[in-house]
């Protein structure tokens, strides 16, 4: 009876690991896609509003609070590293790179880096949706299947 305990919580794991490690990828997907969709928000807000970095990106899926005082690009770091167990590390080398580049020159050029940046997050997010097809059902299966073979040696 005890054994059968065992197996049982050992099979659970192994499901519970398979569906954390399958949600990642799904998660990276979602950020990802939230973060072309908050530059292509700064974007129409800078071209007509020429407001304050700090300003333009106050409204973000994050809830992340953005300050005039502080320098932007540390500020936006900051809400980056929140996804930091999600994101890859090139996702966020990318993020980081526009954020130390944005704000260094007039409207027009800011608003072609954002375009430049959404292209990257395009390709970035189109990969990782492969990803998700891909290897999400081998998260889920693989350490079901380990877990199973760890159970009937057990047994």
């Amino acid at each position: 009876m005890l054994k059968l305990a065992l197996c049982m919580t050992i099979i659970g794991a192994s499901v519970a690991i398979g569906i954390s490690l399958s949600s990642k990828l799904s998660q990276r997907v979602e950020i990802l896609s939230q973060y072309m969709k908050l530059l292509e928000e700064v974007s129409v807000r800078l071209r007509y509003t020429g407001d304050p970095l700090a300003v333009l990106f106050q409204d973000n899926f994050v809830g992340y609070t953005f300050l005039r005082e502080r320098p932007f690009e540390n500020q936006f770091q900051e809400m980056t590293r929140r996804f930091k167990d999600v994101l890859l590390p090139i996702d966020i080398r990318l993020l980081d790179d526009f954020a130390r580049d944005l704000g260094a020159g007039d409207s027009e050029s800011q608003l072609q880096h954002i375009r430049l940046y959404i292209k990257m997050l395009e390709e970035r997010s189109k990969e990782a949706r492969e990803d998700l097809k891909s290897k999400g059902k081998l998260y889920r299966v693989l350490p079901l299947s380990a877990g199973i073979a760890v159970a009937v040696l057990l047994i």
